[in-house]
């Protein structure tokens, strides 16, 4: 018997996560939950740009939808933050559905927030269902897939992860989310703001040095802008020589002196060389 499944955000990754679970046998897609009002009550095919209609529909009602369709499994992409998906959390929780979300940071909360993990847990205990958190990163590339690699080996010492990417294929709110188009200075003011960036380096750190049992007692982090040498186009958006195509972002976990951990990621449009390396 397929596993009910419900679709709860339809953004570029809720469309990609409907395409993916079309795909599977053991998953029946139920319906799709969405406050964009342009999407409401449409078939969800058509939303995702299927060429035929699925015969479910996207509704903006996400209470009354979810006691409707009853799913068993919900797949949640609507934010990168905690404090945004909280309430869209509990109220899944209460309608019995287990949960795998996308949001960055719910994917090693208990550092970051932990009234939040306490609150979160005590209500999924209570209705009996998981929550988990996964991802291309985090979720695989730069903790599951170092933690894998550890495990060949006799002895680690210390740790660097390398990920550089072409973002010009990537969807327009990951383009905009790296600052590609800004000037230097409004670059300069979004790093000042915060919520900037690839969110989600300090959650695969924690992963990482909570597996390998591993303290660091310093945390070193930059931000800064990859400049254009020419003019840049994607689909999305054209970057003119001298502004940002993206973000070169590291993060250091040290103790004392030594590097334990070291992360270095950088993603930009245009990027010609691209590779993971550990």
């Amino acid at each position: 018997m397929a596993i009910r499944v419900a679709q709860f955000g339809l953004g570029p990754i809720g469309q990609a996560c409907v395409k993916a679970l079309l795909q599977k046998s053991g998953a029946e897609l139920v319906g799709a939950i969405d406050i964009d009002p342009a999407k409401a009550g449409r078939d969800v095919g058509e939303v995702c740009g299927l060429q035929h209609n699925l015969g479910v529909f996207v509704r903006s009602d996400a209470a009354a939808a979810l006691a409707e369709w009853r799913p068993q499994v919900v797949v949640h992409t609507t934010s990168s933050f905690l404090s945004r998906v909280e309430e869209q959390l509990a109220l899944i929780i209460r309608a019995g559905a287990h949960i795998v979300s996308s949001t960055e940071e719910l994917f090693y909360p208990f550092e970051r927030d932990p009234a939040f993990c306490a609150r979160l847990d005590q209500l999924a205990r209570q209705h009996h269902v998981a929550v988990a958190a996964t991802g291309v990163n985090p979720g695989f590339a730069m903790d599951i897939l170092p933690l894998t690699l550890t495990s060949v080996c006799t002895s680690v010492k210390a740790i660097k992860i390398t990920r550089v990417a072409d973002a010009s294929k990537r969807r327009l709110p990951f383009q905009q989310k790296i600052g590609a188009g800004l000037t230097r200075a409004q670059f300069k003011a979004k790093v000042a703001a915060g919520g900037f960036g690839h969110i989600g380096l300090h959650e695969s750190a924690a992963t990482i040095l909570q597996r390998l049992g591993w303290h660091a007692d310093k945390f070193a982090e930059s931000l800064k802008p990859v400049l254009a040498t020419k003019r840049v186009k994607t689909p999305y958006l054209t970057v003119e020589k001298g502004q940002v195509t993206g973000i070169h972002q590291t993060l250091k976990c040290k103790q004392g002196a030594k590097d334990l951990l070291v992360f270095d990621w950088q993603m930009s449009v245009g990027q010609k060389e691209t590779f993971d390396r550990v």
